[in-house]
């Protein structure tokens, strides 16, 4: 996984309770140099990054933002833009939000949702449908106020991610075990990654959301360039380089150094991948299995593609692919009438399913007393 993660702006006018970015450099209102990045495309010839980041972005009527987001999609498969939710909305504007896949709000607080709740649906009325609400979770999280943000949140279909601040420390564990003793809760398997971070799949009261579990470890391939057009690993490390005098070689040190995250290494996260094979080898994969179990959530193919961020396109076709090898249908689509769009399981898929259920509730069982 190979993440960058650029600051675009040291200026902020919001007021996130934890900020790395601010406590780093104050608010005196450093615009990135168009050239680091120009730097940085041309020491990377034909690498492209799987993820790019774009943090708090102010003002993102700054001419500069423009070029600055489609430089970073040129250098990444898929773009996510940071923003606080108490950014104002005379400070929004429409053209770099529609140019990256996700716009991400940071939401620490229920009062961060109930007070900018117009912005939202501004954003949302404007066709910008492509919103993420990420929960942040410190030591002092509140779990009750952390559900409250859910439920507003899901009530305008947002896609939910709850994890850490950026590159800190983890404090999911104990919320995940409070989750668990919820009724109307269901606790999925490792499905991938997401940032710089493992991630689950949670169902709250039957909505889908990513929770991020365990920092990525040695495999983690970041890349940080600050508002001064420095070079780093991470936003916490002293040693940085600024891109007139960095060489690809130092970019590919960094870049392939070890994570740098703080977080308790006795926070084991077991990685268990549950599959299913016929007797004449035909496999159901773990990656399809929670597909079937998202579209039986939410009784839609492109919406479950959504959630779990794949291809809609490339899983249809391996959807067919596996029906044809089995010479059973897993699912059956509705295109007109009261039930347009929409998307169920067969008898069979049903089946499959409850036993994939059965055995990953006993991984879970077998994980908590680990």
């Amino acid at each position: 996984m190979s993440i960058l993660t650029v600051q675009p702006s040291s200026k902020c006018d919001a007021t996130c309770l934890v900020c790395p970015w601010r406590e780093k450099f104050g608010c005196v209102g450093v615009m990135l140099p168009l050239e680091a990045l120009e730097v940085l495309t041309e020491n990377l010839g034909d690498f492209r990054f799987d993820e790019g980041i774009i943090t708090c972005p102010n003002p993102l009527l700054h001419p500069k933002i423009d070029f600055i987001v489609n430089e970073i999609r040129d250098l990444c498969k898929k773009t996510t833009i940071f923003l606080p939710a108490s950014v104002s909305k005379n400070a929004l504007h429409k053209a770099p939000l529609k140019n990256v896949d996700v716009v991400s709000f940071l939401i620490s607080t229920f009062r961060d949702i109930r007070s900018n709740v117009q912005t939202l649906k501004m954003l949302l009325s404007q066709g910008i449908d492509n919103i993420e609400a990420y929960v942040p979770l410190d030591s002092s999280y509140d779990f009750a106020e952390i559900l409250s943000i859910i439920k507003v949140c899901s009530s305008y279909g947002l896609k939910i991610t709850i994890g850490p601040y950026m590159c800190n420390r983890l404090y999911i564990y104990k919320f995940l075990e409070k989750l668990s003793k919820r009724e109307n809760v269901e606790i999925g398997l490792h499905y991938g990654r997401r940032y710089f971070y493992n991630a689950i799949k949670v169902f709250i009261n039957n909505y889908p959301v990513d929770v991020l579990t365990s920092p990525i470890g040695e495999n983690c391939r970041a890349l940080y360039l600050n508002p001064y057009g420095n070079f780093s690993k991470c936003p916490f490390l002293n040693y940085e380089v600024n891109y007139k005098k960095i060489t690809r070689d130092e970019l590919r040190k960094m870049l392939f150094s070890p994570c740098t995250i703080n977080h308790n290494p006795m926070h084991l996260s077991p990685r268990i991948s549950v599959s299913f094979v016929t007797r004449d080898g035909v496999e159901v994969s773990s990656d399809v299995l929670e597909l079937l179990e998202l579209i039986y959530q939410l009784n839609s193919f492109r919406a479950a593609c959504r959630a779990l961020g794949v291809s809609p396109s490339t899983y249809w076709e391996k959807i067919r692919s596996l029906e044809e090898k089995l010479g059973i249908t897993l699912l059956i689509s509705m295109k007109g009438g009261k039930k347009k769009g929409v998307t169920l399981l067969t008898d069979f898929a049903k089946e499959l399913l409850e036993k994939y259920k059965e055995i990953r509730e006993k991984a879970l069982v077998s994980m908590y007393e680990y």
